[in-house]
């Protein structure tokens, strides 16, 4: 079963406020909150775009102090990148749920 758009669940609470005893000043309020919610969402998503880009540089920073004198450091240091990187998809991943949810 496919959800409504964001667009027609707007549409639908806005209809519904009056009969929940909801005026038109509370549904904009709330049209406006979610909004806000949306906004935030996309700078959250820009913030995860930052984040993965760093440690795409760390990566490669990495990658330059690969000698043999380094490996067990540098094997840290990949394990501390995997779980940051591991970490910026879950955080990407729950953004996008939440996006889908609020379209």
């Amino acid at each position: 079963m496919k959800l409504p758009s964001f667009p027609s669940l707007v549409a639908i609470l806005a209809l519904s406020l009056p009969l929940i005893g909801c005026d038109n000043d509370h549904a904009t309020e709330l049209e406006a909150q979610l909004e806000d919610v949306r906004s935030k969402l996309g700078d959250a998503q820009s913030e995860v775009e930052t984040l993965k880009g760093a440690v795409d540089d760390l990566t490669s920073a990495v990658d330059e102090f690969d000698h043999a004198d380094w490996r067990i450091a540098v094997s840290h240091v990949r394990a501390a990148v995997d779980d940051i990187e591991s970490a910026a998809n879950d955080v990407e991943s729950t953004i996008d749920d939440a996006a889908s949810a609020a379209n």
